[in-house]
């Protein structure tokens, strides 16, 4: 828990969600009972569980999270980079994009900011399910395929915090894992390949993106019906290639599975989109730029057990494909 959320007592959490849930609301909602605790789902940034109860007998299951500074854990605080970090940004994407677009993202119940104090807190519905990751079922993962590409569809408007995955983005990432490669033999052909695999990712049609659409980062809530996909952890949304989150969903996959996703992913592209092959070609120019990431994140830094990966030997493999 961050040391905002653990120094602030029941009374501010309590007068903080009243803060809130007047902004979505448009007229006060007093809490007449509110419990926390630690939320279980693990993150960058500290989250509590809350069930609340309004004083008019309406019941809440609600997390918040402490998207500010004060919200990160220490290791997040060390390795997370700079151009990663913006507070305003998860607030903006649920407040002006996620929420009124009525997506199956949690819902928005506000967000109580206070830059004096450094508080940035946000309020969302709590998602009862399963995290993609722990899903086995191909057909769901398809789910959460086609859901990444109707996002951009269903997302208007635009905040002048999202990121904007150009070709300075690019070259900055793809600068970075050089750094961190040193003098081996892919540091040696990533070098040679700079200008043509910027360009080539730079040139790629661009679409509203969550940016990290790990299954670690997808709520799958089960019920009658198709599953209810609710991505969460919207800390780099912005735009970029428009294969980006289906590439961060597709890896590991056998072939064949990895192929029955992409299709899911282009069959739920609007008309006039890029045909398959071309879909294919792109997801991995984004997978390499995914990894590339990856390396050049943090110096000396080991991401989370269910992101670990030879990030080096993915590399390796994605460059002498789109660019042998």
């Amino acid at each position: 828990m961050s040391a905002a959320l653990r120094e602030s007592d029941d009374g501010a959490v309590r007068a903080a969600l009243e803060q809130a849930l007047a902004e979505t609301r448009g007229a006060s909602a007093p809490v007449a009972e509110l419990s926390r605790r630690p939320f279980a789902y693990e993150t960058s940034f500290a989250l509590d569980a809350l069930d609340a109860r309004l004083a008019d007998g309406e019941r809440l299951a609600l997390v918040v999270k402490d998207v500010g500074e004060a919200g990160l854990s220490t290791k997040a605080a060390a390795t997370k980079p700079a151009r990663t970090l913006d507070p305003r940004r998860e607030i903006a994407v649920y407040r002006g994009l996620l929420s009124p677009a009525g997506l199956s993202t949690p819902r928005y119940h506000g967000a109580a900011v206070d830059p004096e104090i450094g508080r940035s807190w946000l309020f969302l519905e709590r998602v009862e399910g399963e995290v993609l990751t722990d899903v086995g079922e191909l057909g769901v993962w398809c789910e959460a395929a086609a859901w990444a590409a109707g996002l951009d569809r269903a997302v208007s408007g635009d905040a002048d915090v999202l990121l904007h995955r150009d070709a300075g983005w690019h070259e900055g990432w793809i600068d970075a894992a050089l750094a961190a490669l040193g003098d081996d033999e892919l540091a040696a052909r990533l070098r040679a390949s700079r200008a043509p695999l910027v360009e080539r990712l730079d040139a790629l049609p661009r679409a509203f993106v969550h940016g990290e659409l790990y299954p670690a980062n997808v709520l799958v809530a089960r019920g009658e019906g198709q599953a209810r996909i609710a991505p969460v952890d919207w800390e780099l949304a912005g735009s970029g290639p428009y294969a980006l989150d289906l590439a961060a969903l597709v890896g590991g996959w056998s072939r064949e599975d990895r192929l029955a996703m992409c299709r899911a992913f282009h069959r739920s592209l609007p008309a006039g989109a890029p045909g398959f092959e071309e879909l294919l070609a792109a997801t991995e120019l984004c997978e390499l730029s995914l990894a590339l990431q990856w390396i050049g994140w943090a110096p000396g830094w080991v991401p989370p057990e269910t992101q670990r990966h030879d990030w080096r030997g993915e590399a390796s493999r994605l460059l002498e494909a789109v660019l042998p």
